[in-house]
């Protein structure tokens, strides 16, 4: 009997501890408030105005180089692994649902691409007037090209190609205008200077008297989300879509006007995608670079995908870069989860500037080639 008593008298203390714990949430539940996975962790006040989605991109790459004409007394071959990015990304809305905002910041970043090590990646706001327009105010990634232009957790292969890298404008602190229809649209953006991010302001602001960003975007077949990664998933609608970019400015300094532009096609089959870009870009001080990319993959199962890529590029006068690339992905749920493996093979030297890409290293000779496997995780 005393046994039973002291066992009740347990039962009894813990109702009431999971009563009081449930207190809380049983308020929150009737206030209206939301919270839980949806495309992200999210939580969101009853009318729906004030909300804050957070995101995680974990990328953990190995790669191994074998360069047999390198730069500087460096090794010849070179191995092994880096973080190639840790990212914690923050968005939602305020005020109501026609004002959004997105904070996004690298904890760690080995990505030459953003030189974003330990600071902020995207930091703006937007408000949505209706009717297809909206205004953006903050830091962000310029409107130029398509494969730039996709987040790194939605990528084909385990970086943006050395062209698109190179030769796109990459970030900006300013503010851009966008139009959206069901057809096209297009983004334009005023800011202090090209590939800038996280520049204060000092007596000698701006870099650049002027600099201008734009994209206008053309689809033929499917819906806008299909362009959100750069894969056709086995079963999803045919799609296709045209686009150009443009951006300028006007040096400061130099009393230079460089520009570059770009145009780029995509098409997926349901199953199988093909993409290509080409760049072209004037520095205004006699040197003139051109470049492509064409790549695709196909899907030999629902979560198996063989890819390739060629890219070159072409500094008149100077170097040129031509390098193939194959590989496969291993989906475990999309770009949530995946593992890719690639090997690379460049077939001119590596110049300098591309060298800070996609682990190739600075060469002499051609013949350099890059063995890449890498963890992605986006949720």
């Amino acid at each position: 009997a005393w046994l039973t008593e002291q066992r009740a008298a347990e039962i009894r203390g813990i109702v009431t501890d999971v009563l009081a714990a449930a207190e809380p949430r049983s308020s929150l539940q009737g206030s209206g408030a939301g919270a839980g996975y949806d495309g992200g962790f999210f939580m969101s006040s009853a009318d729906g105005n004030y909300s804050m989605k957070v995101n995680v991109l974990q990328q953990i790459r190995w790669s191994f180089n074998d360069n047999d004409s390198p730069v500087g007394g460096a090794e010849q071959q070179s191995f092994g692994f880096e973080n190639k990015r840790t990212r914690l990304t923050f968005s939602g809305n305020m005020v109501d649902s026609s004002w959004s905002y997105k904070v996004g910041y690298y904890l760690g970043s080995s990505n030459a691409t953003a030189g974003l090590n330990g600071d902020l990646e995207d930091a703006w706001v937007s408000k949505d007037f209706g009717n297809g327009f909206a205004m953006y105010v903050g830091q962000f990634k310029l409107p130029f090209g398509g494969e730039f232009g996709t987040d790194p957790g939605n990528l084909q292969f385990t970086d943006y190609s050395v062209a698109a890298s190179l030769l796109g404008p990459g970030f900006g602190q300013g503010v851009m205008f966008g139009y959206s229809a069901d057809m096209f649209r297009v983004h334009g953006a005023y800011v202090n200077a090209l590939g800038q991010a996280n520049q204060a302001w000092t007596a000698g602001s701006p870099d650049s008297d002027w600099a201008f960003a734009a994209r206008a975007e053309f689809k033929l077949a499917g819906n806008w989300a299909n362009f959100n990664d750069v894969q056709s998933w086995k079963g999803e609608e045919f799609s296709a879509m045209i686009g150009a970019g443009m951006a300028i400015q006007r040096d400061d300094s130099s009393a230079t006007t460089p520009w570059s532009g770009t145009i780029d096609a995509t098409i997926g089959f349901g199953g199988a995608n093909l993409n290509g870009a080409f760049f072209y870009s004037d520095n205004d001080a006699g040197t003139e670079t051109q470049g492509f990319t064409l790549s695709g993959g196909v899907f030999v199962s629902d979560d198996f995908e063989i890819v390739a890529r060629f890219e070159n590029i072409d500094v008149d006068g100077g170097p040129e870069l031509n390098t193939l690339t194959g590989g496969a992905n291993w989906y475990f749920a999309k770009n949530t989860a995946k593992l890719g493996l690639e090997l690379g093979y460049a077939f001119d030297a590596i110049f300098t500037n591309a060298a800070e890409f996609a682990n190739w290293t600075q060469s002499t000779d051609d013949g350099q080639w890059v063995l890449r496997g890498q963890m992605s995780f986006s949720f």
